[in-house]
């Protein structure tokens, strides 16, 4: 039998530092705010419109695309936010995740000798897909104080091979969002090739402190090579049920189906049809309403609570993750220190920012935090930040 490490496609991978840092969370009973997970529940009348919908019988496949009347509403929220109307049987799939959707489309459509443009630090997911493809992968750092596009540093890495280029916001980890110079800036820099750009808006409404909530379809020039991903799981606090969706041109989405129909084919029936009875409630509208501001009050309580210790922090302009520095009173590297915090007696699971770095290399002195948790949970969460902090 062949040695399986000498035919791996994947040879530098391992367990993601998600399930590393939950797994030593619950073997040293630390308090984990490292995974990006709420630690409550989704809105009741969601829950109750999938038990409804399996009594009802939605209990057998999806369609491969996805409920339908999930697909006109996110057609219809489309519009509504940037004025783009996608057709829902045409441009619109539902997948398990934002995730495997970002997977199947750098799967069906990078090949052999392209280049992929990724902006770091970024999702892991990224590195791994391109890999698989037989891309390349082109790392161009944020810009350091802002987490914003340097967009002269991206001109100067673009190459001849530049197929697609993967974009986050609002930034996970960072929690950066978009201006509208960004947005012209990136179609700028694109106009005149062939590159695809990919947007991971899966944080997409939780803009804090009054942000336009923008998407890359908000700029004109990108709309016809633009693909968009969102989640259902992050809005409506159910990481658990791993129900997203990709809306994308009729041509890229006929494409992005032929793998995503021998991937995951269809995935969870009642919790679609529930999460569009829902959504298309009063309930839905009021829950999405009052989204950013639900989440923005929690990173208002955790930035306040640090306040006056030696953590550095800049407030996070969205999403539910928060960085934290730690320079200030400790030196090591950002592994090494979150090891050590989850394995004191008041121990605390945060993510380090190193693995979001796919080129390696990088010591920020930043940690991340999930505040995507209940008030109890951040002021614990506090308390032990303090203590860490002080030694």
């Amino acid at each position: 039998m062949r040695n399986v490490s000498s035919t791996s496609k994947l040879p530098r991978v391992g367990t993601t530092i998600f399930t590393e840092m939950s797994a030593m969370a619950q073997a040293h009973g630390a308090q984990n705010m490292s995974q990006g997970f709420p630690d409550f529940q989704p809105p009741q009348p969601l829950q109750q419109a999938v038990v409804n919908a399996m009594a009802e019988g939605r209990n057998q496949y999806a369609p491969m695309t996805g409920d339908a009347r999930l697909r006109e509403w996110i057609a219809e929220d489309s519009e509504q936010r940037s004025g783009i109307r996608y057709h829902p049987e045409t441009e619109v799939t539902v997948g398990a995740g934002a995730s495997s959707l970002i997977f199947a489309t750098v799967q069906a459509l990078i090949h052999p000798g392209d280049d992929v443009m990724v902006l770091t630090p970024c999702y892991d997911l990224y590195e791994p897909a391109v890999e698989l493809a037989g891309g390349r992968l082109v790392c161009v750092p944020l810009q350091a104080e802002t987490h914003r596009l340097d967009l002269p540093a991206m001109k100067a890495a673009w190459t001849e091979s530049m197929r697609m280029v993967i974009v986050n916001v609002p930034n996970n980890p960072t929690g950066s969002t978009w201006s509208r110079e960004d947005l012209r800036g990136l179609a700028d820099l694109v106009e005149g090739n062939d590159a695809l750009v990919v947007s991971d808006e899966v944080y997409g409404p939780m803009h804090h402190d009054g942000r336009e909530v923008l998407s890359v379809t908000h700029e004109p020039r990108l709309w016809e090579r633009a693909l968009v991903y969102a989640s259902f799981g992050k809005i409506l606090h159910c990481t658990g049920w791993k129900i997203g969706y990709v809306t994308a041109p009729e041509a890229l989405t006929r494409e992005i189906r032929k793998v995503h129909q021998y991937d995951v084919f269809s995935t969870g029936a009642p919790f679609q049809a529930g999460i569009a009875a829902f959504l298309n409630s009063e309930a839905g509208a009021a829950h999405l309403a009052e989204l950013a501001s639900f989440y923005q009050s929690k990173r208002d309580r955790l930035v306040d609570g640090l306040g006056d210790s030696r953590w550095q922090v800049s407030p996070a302009e969205g999403g539910y993750f928060q960085l934290l520095g730690y320079g200030a009173f400790d030196d090591r590297d950002d592994r090494t220190t979150t090891a050590d915090w989850c394995t004191r007696a008041d121990g605390l699971a945060l993510i380090p920012l190193s693995p979001f770095f796919p080129e390696g290399g990088h010591d920020s002195k930043l940690v991340r935090i999930c505040f995507a948790k209940n008030d109890d949970t951040i002021d614990q969460g506090i308390e032990r930040l303090l203590n860490i902090a002080n030694g």
